[in-house]
């Protein structure tokens, strides 16, 4: 398992990228409105749009969120703390052995569905707030189940 993102929840990606600007002088290299389809939010079936601003800070990349639908992972982070840091992502080699192994140790899944990328690919947020102060997110880039 290693950490590969660092994600932050926004209202708004003109600022947060006008923010980037003026802080460090990136600018992102991939700014996209994100549909996940069929996806699976606290055990019910839903879709979820988010608007997203990616950066690379030297092998890890700072995504910024901007949900854009209401009853999904980052809409509640919104509603509940407002901007802030939202998760740590961790790339692992089977999405199923770590969701067990969550599983065991008491962290439930918040959110997860295929990932955008494709190719068996899959995200899930984890519940890990009260352990950690913010979610986990892990995604198999492998594509392995």
């Amino acid at each position: 398992m290693r950490m590969d993102q660092v994600g932050v929840v926004v209202r708004s990606l003109d600022a947060a990228a006008d923010g980037m600007r003026a802080v460090f002088g990136l600018e992102p290299h991939t700014r996209v409105e994100n549909t996940y389809r069929r996806t699976e939010y606290r055990g019910t079936e839903i879709d979820a749009t988010v608007g997203v601003l990616l950066y690379d800070l030297g092998g890890v990349e700072l995504e910024f969120l901007a949900p854009r639908t209401e009853g999904n992972v980052w809409a509640d982070h919104l509603a509940e703390k407002g901007e802030g840091m939202h998760h740590l992502r961790f790339a692992v080699d089977s999405h199923a052995t770590t969701a067990a192994d969550l599983r065991e140790r008491g962290v439930e899944t918040y959110q997860q569905g295929e990932s955008m990328r494709g190719g068996g690919v899959r995200y899930a947020y984890y519940d890990t707030v009260s352990q950690l102060g913010f979610l986990i997110e892990t995604l198999n880039p492998g594509g392995t189940p």
